[in-house]
């Protein structure tokens, strides 16, 4: 593939402590990379800290960084997506700034397309610096997303990940707003490989995905690939009306055969508790999903630029309605 392009999409929220060394490392990787162009986009995902001075010095001093500014805060899932809209690589390599996941590991995702792989996923052996119950919930998320969506996802594996435009003009086409990019992975296809790695403690600051974070992700995983949920209710609706039948055959048993006279007052309030808990339940459950049919049905940007470095916003995917929006707005 000699004379090819490589992009690396690396979203940033918060980052100016990491920004310099994860330059340093990636530029080196590129420069060991010497059959390929290299291109380098920085997606600033609102940050708050010196992040986007940072970036723009660096697209200052080198040609290849480029650098997309979000207007506002609009999460890493959607950061890689705009990232993604812009590239112009023959492989794009997704990689997160905290150097958690080593760039050097992409020297060896690129043998692998070589080989005819189309999507390399980076999985971790180790995950240094991480606490025994986040290692758990990631173990348990993984097992159940598997089990209720019926695709496999990759075990231990971000959005640290290489593959190739073909495999990016397919992913495009998902635009939906909450957005789970792994699994869009997962149900894309195309010939897929893992390649493992040591993952590492932070080289500074800390992680920018709470447990709040976590949660939604996952929330957005199951909504996104699912319709397990709504089976649950159906299920719980089935084993509740049945269990109020034997109630009832019980009732009716101690009044005429038993001559059981029974005043009811404190099982009545009971069951009415309880029912009116599975109820309000099932309505969030259906409330979620229909939430997010009404979130798709506005069709809403997914994002918007309030500046870019290094790059032609006009030349960049015109397909892509946030492109068009962005460029509008830097016009203006």
């Amino acid at each position: 593939m000699k004379g090819a392009k490589v992009t690396f999409i690396v979203p940033c929220y918060n980052e100016a402590r990491v920004l310099p060394e994860f330059y340093r490392r990636i530029s080196a990787v590129a420069e060991d990379l010497t059959e390929y162009e290299c291109e380098f986009i920085f997606i600033n995902d609102g940050s708050h800290d010196n992040t986007d001075a940072i970036l723009n010095g660096l697209a200052a001093s080198d040609s290849r960084v480029k650098v997309l500014h979000f207007a506002r805060n609009l999460g890493h899932q959607v950061a890689l997506t705009a990232g993604m809209d812009f590239a112009a690589g023959d492989i794009i390599i997704t990689i997160d700034a905290d150097l958690q996941d080593p760039p050097e590991v992409a020297k060896e995702m690129i043998s692998r397309i070589q080989e005819g792989y189309e999507v390399v996923h980076a999985q971790r052996r180790t995950r240094a610096g991480e606490s025994r119950f986040k290692l758990f919930t990631a173990w348990l998320f993984y097992k159940l997303m598997s089990r209720l969506t019926g695709n496999q996802l990759v075990e231990n594996s971000g959005d640290f990940r290489a593959f190739t435009r073909p495999v990016l003009t397919a992913v495009q086409g998902f635009r939906e707003r909450n957005r789970y990019i792994r699994g869009i992975f997962s149900l894309v296809g195309f010939r897929q490989c893992i390649v493992q790695y040591d993952r590492v403690a932070r080289y500074a600051g800390s992680s920018k995905y709470s447990l709040a974070k976590m949660l939604q992700l996952a929330f957005n995983a199951v909504l996104s690939f699912s319709s397990f949920p709504i089976q649950v209710i159906l299920i719980l609706s089935f084993l509740m009306w049945s269990a109020s039948l034997v109630y009832l055959a019980k009732a009716l048993v101690d009044h005429y055969v038993y001559k059981i006279t029974v005043q009811g007052w404190t099982s009545i309030i009971i069951l009415m508790t309880f029912f009116t808990g599975i109820i309000i339940f099932c309505l969030s459950i259906i409330g979620l999903y229909v939430g997010r049919v009404f979130e798709q049905g506005q069709r809403r940007p997914l994002y918007w630029l309030c500046d870019a470095r290094n790059t032609t916003i006009g030349g960049a995917n015109n397909t892509v309605k946030e492109v068009k929006l962005s460029h509008d707005i830097m016009e203006k």
